[in-house]
């Protein structure tokens, strides 16, 4: 016998139509996140590519659909990223006073977001690029000041910006944009060599690599724009390390733990010289590296060819000097492609 029931036929449609319209509710809710997550991922892959060189068309799609993300996501939890990519792409597009907008309203509107930190730093170097150096200070103190930034990498070195002299500040990486070489000035002269140990202990110079194409890359974590230009690093090492190439890394972080742990996360395999001095790194202080990233292509026989290579050109640079140096090699590879 069927039971009968309990609620009259109004009243049990119309809870069955809310208990539906909870769900589609519910269903609702739970799309937008993902969503979200999928654009966020599209951004970040816009964004790396972005970084291995671009053409002004595909950094205004990247600009575009980064305003369009925060619009529509303000409240996810990576907005704050998508915040700094858009502040560094308008940068870039020679659009700073938009850009320095960006990282205005993301540090007012987000002040502890993860992305804080790298935006006050950009902040202060966009200002100080345009002459601004007052608004500058503002931003380094800001993110030296910032109760939960305040010790860390970036605090540190917008601290060693904000005690240089304002003629030496030129928006830049650079401890002092006014002292030391330039690194053009090294091309067509020997390479300076040195003698000392990487990360494993084994014995680093560039005698080792004598007769093969190397790259002389001073670097470090807290660099933003040496961590944009990682993956195009790493992508030439892939393609040439079995052509008579190879890679030295002359690191300028403090930290070794953390220099450690960021190149097993990267899978960064050439040798790396630390010695924790920082801007006083024995081989940056032999080749008075005043700005990173700093890089020199040297060929087999020891001299600089190349400096400061980005993107496309650096891969270039080095597949060219790879090929004409291995015609010189009977025993090694003729055709680096």
């Amino acid at each position: 016998m069927r039971a009968k029931s309990v609620f009259p036929p109004d009243l049990l449609l119309i809870v069955t139509g809310c208990v539906f319209t909870v769900m589609i509710g519910i269903c609702s809710i739970d799309a937008a996140p993902i969503n979200a997550g999928y654009e966020y991922q599209e951004i970040k892959q816009l964004y790396k590519k972005s970084l291995k060189g671009y053409e002004s068309t595909e950094l205004e799609v990247l600009i575009e659909t980064s305003r369009t993300f925060i619009d529509k996501h303000p409240k996810y939890k990576k907005t704050d990223h998508v915040y700094y990519i858009l502040g560094n792409a308008l940068i870039r597009a020679d659009r700073t006073d938009e850009g320095i907008q960006i990282f205005q309203r993301l540090a007012k509107d987000n002040p502890v977001a993860p992305y804080v930190a790298p935006a006050l730093l950009e902040l202060g170097l966009a200002y100080d690029k345009l002459n601004q150096h007052d608004k500058a200070n503002v931003a380094y103190q800001k993110l030296i000041k910032h109760p939960k930034y305040g010790s860390r990498s970036f605090a540190k070195r917008a601290q060693e910006l904000f005690a240089l002299d304002k003629a030496q500040r030129t928006g830049s990486m650079s401890p002092s944009s006014s002292q030391g070489n330039q690194p053009s000035a090294l091309v067509g002269q020997k390479a300076i060599d040195f003698h000392v140990t990487d990360l494993n202990g084994a014995e680093l110079s560039l005698e080792k690599y004598r007769n093969k194409v190397v790259l002389l890359d001073f670097w470090a974590i807290w660099c933003g724009p040496c961590l944009a230009e990682m993956p195009n690093v790493k992508r030439v090492y892939e393609k040439y390390k079995d052509r008579n190439f190879q890679i030295i890394g002359i690191n300028l972080d403090q930290n070794r733990s953390k220099l450690q742990d960021y190149l097993k996360k990267e899978e960064i395999r050439w040798p790396q010289f630390f010695d924790g001095k920082g801007w006083k790194n024995e081989v940056a202080q032999m080749y008075q590296v005043n700005s990173i990233p700093s890089m020199y292509l040297i060929d087999g026989s020891g001299v600089v060819r190349k400096a400061n290579l980005r993107g496309p050109a650096l891969e270039s640079a080095i597949g060219e000097l790879i090929r004409e140096n291995n015609a010189k090699t009977p025993s090694s590879k003729s055709d680096p492609n």
